[in-house]
């Protein structure tokens, strides 16, 4: 599997996983792979199976990617009364090791104005939607990136600090405290805040 290297940046957690039928799931061993003729703007990712498969057979399992501060404030800071706009970058086709017949791309938006998005002759704006395609009879490993710069007003709570405390009692309970230290990790805010609040009656 391959991923863009602006998305690799973020990758906090890359987990590999398989569940045959009724048993256990099952973690797949996964290693980053430097494979010759995979564009320089990916990072490769080697699955191993767990077991070797016959011809004609089938294994399904499951890649699980969990991306941290995908989302970029631009501009980067605000007066209060400004709207947050931030940045999304990912690649407007899948990034499959085989050639792909055909493919489309929707990218879904908390709603609010877009500012700008990559334009391409089959993709379209509609509503709050994004929607790319359809893409036909693409090599393996096509890649084409995308930029989506739009208006999200949602607080992004970052954690800079965690203590967890765990007390065990004698008699065997078990107590978890978690303290957390939260920050807004979008736009800051230059200039003033104000909690003033006019009401008109």
């Amino acid at each position: 599997m391959a991923i863009p290297n602006i998305q690799a940046k973020n990758l906090a957690n890359l987990t590999a996983f398989s569940n045959e039928g009724k048993g256990p799931t099952v973690e797949l061993p996964l290693t980053m792979v430097h494979p010759e003729g995979i564009p320089q703007e990916l990072t490769s990712y080697l699955v191993s199976l767990s077991k070797e498969l016959e011809k004609g057979a089938r294994f399904t399992f499951i890649v699980l990617a969990i991306y941290t501060h995908s989302l970029m404030a631009l501009p980067e800071e605000i007066i209060q009364a400004d709207s947050q706009l931030v940045v999304y970058q990912d690649s407007a086709y899948y990034l499959s090791p085989y050639a792909v017949k055909v493919q489309t791309l929707s990218i879904r938006l908390p709603g609010g104005r877009v500012e700008s998005y990559t334009k391409f002759p089959n993709g379209k704006l509609v509503e709050s939607e994004i929607k790319y395609g359809p893409f036909e009879n693409l090599p393996a490993f096509s890649y084409s990136p995308v930029v989506v710069h739009f208006e999200n007003n949602h607080p992004f709570a970052v954690a800079h600090e965690l203590l967890r405390e765990i007390e065990i009692s004698h008699w065997g309970n078990v107590q978890v405290t978690e303290h957390y230290k939260l920050v807004h990790g979008g736009a800051r805010n230059k200039g003033g805040f104000s909690r003033f609040f006019l009401f008109l009656l």
